[in-house]
């Protein structure tokens, strides 16, 4: 992940914002004095569709042969896959569908704060009165058209469920489940599972191996492997820009998929010195 930038207001003890290649990230405080509500870490994909075929040629991953169009896969030896022209109804079925991917990652995950960590602690009188401490949920949003473009993807239409995609090339199959969630989760900037567990420096090198999608025994198959999925790993982006937001190690921020995790509260009134942040 390569940070472009960030900005905070006078009074922010944290970053609010970050503007990464991949994604820009916006953390955000309650503002209503609720005790049961946590903080948001919204990641944010601005993406473009770009539709290919014959009326829209790319090179490199359109090819004609015998006056008929193919479009390349993106396997080691690409395989060539004949391609049909897009109209309005296959388009609009397309960005539908498409858009859709966004709630499979969306308040999945929660990262839970540290015990030596309160500037996001506030003061509500709700109720007897409390101190609260909240937690940070993982959202996530897909933007079309958004500046910068984070996610720029070339689309062909092949109907052949045997087309190998990438992050950046899907064709007309890939809007189905778990697939969109699996090349969505590449631009969320994970690895298939094996290398995301860190326990195959193989997958690190060649990501594209077989033996990189298969889950460890004993666990669920993982949606960057070949399932649906999820473990606190998945949540890596989220894991790795909320360190950077508060300027504090990545190892004291716990991800949990409780996603309704409330916030730790005490009474307001009650005795913190030498208790706090000890007993959070």
């Amino acid at each position: 992940m390569r940070v472009t930038g960030k900005s905070k207001n006078s009074k922010s003890r944290y970053w609010e914002s970050i503007s990464a290649v991949e994604f820009d990230s916006t953390l955000e405080m309650p503002k209503n004095g609720d005790p049961s509500q946590n903080a948001w870490l919204t990641l944010t994909i601005n993406y473009t569709l770009n539709f290919v075929d014959r009326q829209n040629p790319l090179p490199g991953l359109t090819v004609v042969q015998d006056g008929k169009w193919f479009a390349k896969d993106s396997n080691k030896v690409p395989a060539l896959f004949p391609i049909k022209d897009w109209d309005l109804n296959s388009r609009s079925e397309f960005v539908n569908k498409f858009a859709k991917g966004e709630g499979f990652w969306n308040y999945k995950f929660v990262l839970v704060t540290p015990r030596d960590y309160d500037a996001f602690d506030f003061t509500t009188f709700r109720g007897p009165g409390w101190v609260c401490r909240p937690n940070v949920i993982c959202l996530f949003r897909l933007k079309s058209g958004g500046s910068p473009n984070h996610l720029a993807i070339n689309v062909v239409r092949t109907g052949d469920k045997d087309f190998r995609s990438n992050m950046t090339t899907y064709d007309d199959q890939d809007v189905y489940v778990p697939t969109l969630w699996h090349e969505l989760g590449h631009a969320l900037d994970q690895l298939h599972i094996k290398a995301l567990l860190g326990g195959s420096q193989k997958c690190l090198v060649d990501v594209n191996d077989d033996d990189c999608y298969d889950t460890p025994a004993g666990m669920e198959e993982n949606v960057m492997g070949r399932g649906k999925g999820l473990l606190p790993q998945n949540a890596k982006a989220w894991h790795e820009l909320i360190a950077l937001h508060t300027e504090t190690p990545q190892a004291k921020w716990t991800v949990s998929l409780a996603a309704n995790m409330p916030p730790r509260k005490m009474p307001l009134g009650f005795d913190v010195r030498g208790v706090m942040p000890s007993q959070w």
